[in-house]
């Protein structure tokens, strides 16, 4: 339900397996909705019209003194600059260690014969598409958007299902101008055993007239 002091501008479905990208003005507010639940999606962001000022979730993380994103934390870029504040989040369970899954690593842990795309070649390909140079794509802008990571005693982690049931979403208000891109995940490990729909939606502050 879109709140009565905005307006939805925009509403996109990304199947999985499946990349969209888009651009925001600073103050807009963009939600990643999970659509039927458990499901992963590989978020980016750059500065727009300058694609080496990126998210950076190390700096985040080191900025926030955590791991944990919470409402009302800020998302850095790598020049340290405020990007994004997160203004409502239903779960509170994502993972900012940074990477993407890959073609390379289908390969690795699934089968050295696979030929299926990761997020990163599909975000590769969508940046391209947008006349982006895909080599400035980094592991560290990744924010892994209702990824359940749990971290353990001895150094090591688990990777668990997404906790997120369906319509649950992550509200983020910019605050700069921004060019994003987001993959709905297709490795079933990453979430519920079938990758299922994402949806985008951005939103205008309504006049007050």
């Amino acid at each position: 339900m879109t709140p009565k002091h905005r307006i939805l501008e925009e509403s996109h479905i990304i199947q999985a397996g499946t990349c969209i990208s888009g651009t925001l003005q600073k103050g807009q507010r963009f939600r990643i909705v999970d659509v039927e639940g458990g499901q992963v999606g590989d978020f980016v962001a750059q500065k727009y019209g300058d694609p080496t000022e990126y998210l950076d979730c190390a700096y985040t993380n080191w900025a926030n003194i955590g791991w944990r994103w919470k409402e009302g934390a800020t998302i850095f870029t790598n020049h340290m600059n405020r990007m994004w504040v997160i203004t409502e989040d239903k779960t509170g369970v994502h993972f900012t260690g940074g990477g993407f899954c890959s073609n390379d690593a289908r390969r690795l842990f699934i089968d050295p014969e696979d030929n299926t795309k990761g997020c990163r070649d599909c975000l590769e390909e969508v940046l391209a598409k947008d006349d982006i140079d895909p080599h400035l794509l980094q592991s560290t802008s990744c924010f892994n958007v209702f990824m359940n990571v749990e971290y353990l005693p001895d150094g090591s982690w688990l990777g668990k299902p997404p906790i997120t049931q369906a319509g649950d979403y992550i509200e983020l208000r910019a605050e700069m101008d921004i060019y994003w891109a987001l993959s709905a995940c297709l490795l079933p490990s990453a979430n519920s055993g079938d990758p299922s729909p994402l949806r985008v939606e951005t939103y205008t502050r309504r006049s007050a007239t």
